[in-house]
């Protein structure tokens, strides 16, 4: 039997599994690396900390951090998608075979 928040992870990810990998990767690493750039460099100026020439540093590592990232939430919700849907399959053989868990 699904939970409520299992509910909601379905509908959620079953959109965003509609649209495909590229658009997701895409839209998250752009806006992920838009934002984490930002807030080291406000991070950086409150605690006085100088780039000087490395500055390009913080975007690059921002893109390369947030990929990552992206890539293991999307393998992270697709194993978990992939198991509660098996499970509910499991669950419902097992009911119309007259067995119950």
């Amino acid at each position: 039997m699904l939970t409520a928040k299992e509910r909601r992870f379905i509908k959620y990810w079953e959109e965003q599994r509609t649209g495909g990998q590229a658009p997701y990767f895409t839209l998250y690493i752009i806006a992920g690396t838009f934002i984490s750039v930002i807030i080291v460099f406000f991070l950086f100026s409150i605690f006085g900390i100088k780039l000087r020439g490395n500055i390009w540093m913080v975007p690059v590592i921002s893109v390369v951090a947030i990929t990552a990232i992206t890539i293991a939430s999307w393998k992270r919700n697709e194993k978990r998608f992939k198991e509660i849907i098996k499970r509910e399959m499991e669950d419902g053989e097992n009911r119309t075979n007259g067995e119950e868990s």
